[in-house]
């Protein structure tokens, strides 16, 4: 039988929300209480991407950890339910306010997941993924692409990006070179060699990268989208907040189910961040894809990415 959540309880979920995936490992999302259970749930501006000014990463991130919170209460044999209400703030957004309740009935099936929840940046072996897998990602929302046809557009997004000073702006404000800074993007778990670490420096005081040069950058990303089971595209109605709030949540569940069946997952986000967007458009049919990325299986371990300290996340306004 479950019990009203305690303070305790409900301080444990929260931490274990926070370990929620956002671009850049900017963190965006933000509690601030209401009362002994309740709190205000908004992205703070302050951690906004230069490269997403739609807020496209922002408000999905906010999905993902509203979904992670979720899915860590009923680990925890509790719930969380959230009141959607977007509201403008000078230093934010409102998605509403959430509430951590009783659960009632068995818990979500990826809870006793979530905790797997984790990207892998290495190589895949490239062999198909199972079938129930594959269905089980298409119930989400998603649709399966070739590696071998979307190595071209990682190309040239790559590319595309290295010549973009808001991507090199955003990579020099939130890359960390080293692995114990509590935000950001730090080198273990980005894979960086000592050599793949200079010459991220060097771009990152270019400012931006000549052509040539971009493409050379490029091929880490091409070799990685071509070793892979497959390219994995998550799609939406529509672009407005809680539609986006709602894909991000999609994403988590997709990317819980990949870790809880012994496979991986790696972002390819700059297909959709760059105009290389409508070429996988007409690949996908027309649909709007707002996230794409690796899947496949590696032996390989990956370093699990620094979260900041829960009093960074619950905040007095």
């Amino acid at each position: 039988m479950s019990t009203t959540p305690s303070a305790e309880t409900i301080a444990t979920v929260i931490k274990a929300g926070s370990r929620a995936p956002s671009a850049h490992n900017t963190q965006p999302w933000r509690l601030t209480p209401l009362g002994s259970r309740s709190y205000s749930l908004w992205y703070c501006l302050a951690d906004k991407l230069r490269a997403d000014p739609d807020d496209r990463d922002g408000m999905m991130a906010m999905g993902g950890f509203y979904e992670t919170l979720r899915l860590s209460a009923h680990a925890h044999e509790c719930d969380v339910e959230l009141t959607p209400v977007i509201e403008e703030l000078a230093d934010g957004v409102s998605l509403g306010s959430i509430e951590f309740k009783d659960r009632h009935g068995p818990p979500d099936p990826l809870a006793l997941s979530i905790g797997e929840r984790q990207c892998n940046r290495h190589e895949y072996a490239r062999r198909p993924l199972p079938a129930g897998l594959v269905e089980a990602l298409t119930s989400l929302g998603q649709l399966l692409v070739s590696p071998i046809s979307v190595a071209p557009l990682v190309s040239k997004a790559s590319v595309l990006a290295w010549k973009d000073s808001r991507f090199v702006r955003d990579l020099d404000e939130w890359t960390r070179f080293d692995d114990t800074s509590a935000d950001g993007m730090t080198t273990d778990c980005l894979q960086l060699s000592k050599v793949d670490q200079a010459a991220l420096k060097f771009a990152l005081r270019r400012g931006r990268l000549p052509g040539w040069l971009a493409r050379v950058y490029a091929t880490r990303d091409v070799r990685l989208t071509r070793a892979s089971s497959s390219l994995v595209v998550l799609t939406t109605a529509s672009r407005d907040p809680l539609s986006l709030f709602e894909a991000g949540r999609r994403l988590i569940q997709s990317w819980t189910l990949i870790n809880s069946v012994g496979y991986s997952w790696h972002p390819m986000s700059i297909v959709i961040d760059q105009s290389t967007v409508h070429q996988l458009q007409d690949m996908i049919d027309g649909a709007d894809p707002v996230a794409i990325y690796r899947v496949g299986l590696t032996d390989q371990d990956a370093a699990w990415s620094k979260r900041r300290d829960i009093a960074d996340i619950v905040v007095q306004r």
